[in-house]
């Protein structure tokens, strides 16, 4: 019985999530992709219709390896040139309508490519 007691509480508590996690994503058509002389990318996407920047390709940025930005950067050009559709995912609460612009935006979890 004391078992039975012991793997109904383990299965409960596997089925209650840990924490609430706040998160959003942009799937956007790319305008622009600028990188600026210091090596900041700034990029003018459909959800937001402002500049919003994504990362640096001169040092880490907001947690993001130059290697990761410049990853990022040859994608979005990739999909701008293409017409596709780009996935940008934040952390915390918001919209991509809400989206502070610049260099007060936020840090995306990642970019993708979600072309059909």
């Amino acid at each position: 019985m004391r078992k039975l007691a012991c793997n109904v509480t383990l299965l409960v508590s596997a089925m209650l999530p840990f924490h609430a996690i706040a998160a959003y994503q942009c799937d956007v058509s790319v305008k622009n992709v600028l990188v600026y002389s210091v090596g900041v990318v700034n990029v003018l996407h459909s959800g937001r219709n402002d500049y919003t920047i994504i990362c640096s390709m001169s040092a880490d940025y907001g947690g993001v390896s130059v290697s990761t930005c410049a990853m990022w950067t040859a994608m979005l050009q990739a999909i701008k040139k293409k017409n596709g559709i780009a996935q940008f995912y934040y952390d915390g609460t918001g919209s991509c309508a809400t989206l502070p612009t610049y260099g007060s935006a936020p840090v995306p979890i990642y970019v993708g490519d979600v072309t059909p």
